[in-house]
């Protein structure tokens, strides 16, 4: 193993160590590394490795630095570093953030002969591509439920807690909405829905919510009974942690399940954007959705159907978020500031922020 080889397994290792903001990984290109591509991802590193691989196998000279972090992070950091930033590529599933990023003028539009060919509803004028979709799920520690059987709807689960205030109390898990672009979305969507979101956040700030802004570290809070239910959970993550933990058990709510859908978008100012581009092709062909689904992802697109289809439709009680310019007026500052006021009126019983 020759000197720069050497180096940059040190840094590899040096960079998979956790920092406080994001964790960082370096995969080393197989030859001499000519170019190195920047990505900032909300999407777990485990989750897009195998991708990764796969596109350094076609560019061995280019090496990979990933950055894993949290949306609302990712889209501060990104502006804070604009227009020096060294992204090429932004990976997120806060849809809403992403799209203001383009309307903001951040974005380079992309088109290729893939692209061209995309459904209408899983991109935006070529500057936001989607390349999986994520059920949003809630999830019972069904040791914690007791003698009660596991709810299959919101007004199933408002029932629960009324009719075992007690068993509850200090139960209850979800996104800050102050501080995770992803739970600001959910929160968003669901007030859009009906009065029943209202009525059950009411109970949750009742029974001292818990708050958090990861969904891996809501689940693992969960298997370990410090929380026996978690409102607003990303499916592929919970998909991943049910075989962990037999303990947990997943409801996709009948009255309604929101879908989001991530979204890859090139900066305007990235570095490498034709290797950018040639990745989102790679994610949107059958071969790179079939490797997505592999490592535990949905994929936007029937990898096998020989056309560019979508995977799902929004039917039945399957509410899609759509890729549209409806995302961006919660995105105001003033509208923005009002809605967390509110939501977090509604629970004011409870801490800012869970105890360990």
């Amino acid at each position: 193993m020759n000197r720069l080889r050497l180096a940059l397994l040190w840094l590899s290792l040096l960079l998979a160590a956790p920092t406080q903001a994001a964790e960082e990984f370096l995969q080393p290109a197989a030859s001499p590394m000519q170019q190195q591509l920047v990505i900032y991802s909300a999407t777990d590193y485990r989750y897009l490795q195998p991708l990764l691989q796969h596109f350094q196998q076609q560019h061995p000279q280019l090496g990979i630095r990933f950055v894993d972090i949290d949306s609302q992070e990712l889209y501060e950091r990104f502006l804070q570093e604009s227009p020096h930033s060294p992204a090429d590529l932004l990976l997120s599933s806060a849809m809403d953030l992403q799209l203001k990023l383009v309307n903001d003028g951040h974005a380079r539009p992309y088109r290729s002969i893939r692209t061209l060919s995309l459904p209408s509803q899983v991109h935006w004028r070529h500057e936001l591509f989607a390349f999986t979709f994520e059920p949003i799920l809630t999830v019972f520690n069904r040791e914690r439920l007791g003698p009660h059987p596991q709810p299959h709807s919101r007004q199933q689960l408002l029932a629960l807690l009324r009719q075992d205030p007690d068993r509850f109390a200090n139960q209850i898990i979800t996104y800050d909405v102050a501080t995770s672009g992803v739970g600001y979305l959910l929160a968003s969507q669901d007030s859009q829905q009906g009065l029943m979101y209202g009525r059950l956040l009411e109970a949750f700030g009742g029974l001292k919510l818990q708050l958090d802004d990861s969904s891996n570290d809501m689940l693992d809070r969960i298997a370990r009974g410090e929380a026996a239910i978690g409102y607003n959970l990303l499916g592929s993550y919970v998909a991943s942690a049910l075989p962990r933990y037999p303990q947990l058990v997943a409801m996709a709510p009948n009255d309604y399940t929101l879908m989001l859908m991530r979204l890859a978008l090139i900066p305007k100012t990235a570095p490498h954007p034709t290797l950018a581009g040639e990745l989102i092709d790679l994610m949107l062909s059958a071969q790179g959705q079939a490797l997505l689904a592999q490592s535990g992802l949905h994929p936007v697109l029937e990898p096998d159907s020989g056309q560019l289809r979508l995977a799902i439709q929004a039917q039945g009680p399957v509410t899609l978020i759509p890729l549209t310019p409806a995302l961006l007026p919660p995105q105001d500052p003033l509208v923005k500031q009002h809605f967390i006021d509110a939501w977090s009126g509604s629970v004011t019983t409870a801490p800012t922020k869970s105890q360990p």
